[in-house]
């Protein structure tokens, strides 16, 4: 979510400064192991409407070489030299400015003021994460996974059926799943208590459950009588 978040506006920047020489490349760590496969970066590539040229990073080793252990994060080289560096979402402003700066260019700004984006922490559902998974009590509290019903969980994701319940944060919230048999399968979207919508889960990705009209911390319930993987929850 962190990188779909600054794509948003790394989209921005190559559309205004393109045409004065910056090349945009996007680098693919993937963070899933679902990730690697071909078919699911194409899938996203089209999804996101991504036309950026993109080299997949299969091992980490491009981006241990220029010493990345989080991502996104953006770098500007000119010349073959790192000229810009900034780790973690934010700094879109700074970014521009030096474009602008090196290339010359005297354009009117995208940016007047660093623009405001979503903080929530991404709540994860694997061991490997740090997802912290407990069976469903009365009163729940933010980052943790409650489960009722058959789960197991694993190092990337939490997998089974039955009730999956969150606290949640933020006025979007997403959620990263596969149905196990690769066939769609349906997820019933319950918000404190009460029936919103059923949800169609098929291939590994990141779905939109609900879009709300405020980011007061409510109660989410999602139900599937089908095995799901579940690897992780996000908010903005």
């Amino acid at each position: 979510m962190n990188c779909l978040r600054s794509l948003d506006f790394i989209k921005k920047i190559d559309n205004k400064y393109k045409k004065y020489g910056l090349k945009t490349i996007l680098i693919h760590a993937p963070e899933w192991e679902f990730e690697k496969d071909h078919n699911n970066i194409l899938r996203a590539l089209k999804k996101y409407k991504i036309k950026f040229p993109i080299i997949i990073d299969k091992n980490k080793n491009i981006i241990k070489n220029l010493k990345i252990n989080f991502w996104p994060t953006r770098i500007l080289i000119q010349n073959d030299r790192i000229i810009y560096k900034h780790i973690g979402e934010g700094g879109y402003k700074k970014l521009e400015e030096k474009i602008t700066s090196t290339s010359r260019v005297k354009t009117r700004k995208i940016f007047k003021k660093e623009p405001r984006y979503a903080k929530f922490p991404t709540v994860y559902a694997g061991k490997r994460k740090g997802g912290r998974i407990s069976e469903i009590k009365k009163k729940l509290k933010f980052g943790i996974v409650y489960i009722d019903g058959n789960w197991k969980q694993n190092d990337e994701f939490s997998k089974g059926d039955g009730f999956l319940t969150i606290r949640t944060k933020g006025k979007i919230i997403s959620l990263v799943a596969k149905s196990v048999s690769k066939k769609p399968i349906n997820l019933k979207i319950k918000l404190n208590n009460k029936f919103v919508k059923n949800l169609r889960i098929d291939v590994p990705q990141s779905y939109d459950i609900l879009k709300l009209k405020d980011n007061v911390s409510k109660v989410l319930s999602l139900e599937t009588k089908s095995e799901l993987e579940v690897y992780s929850f996000s908010f903005r």
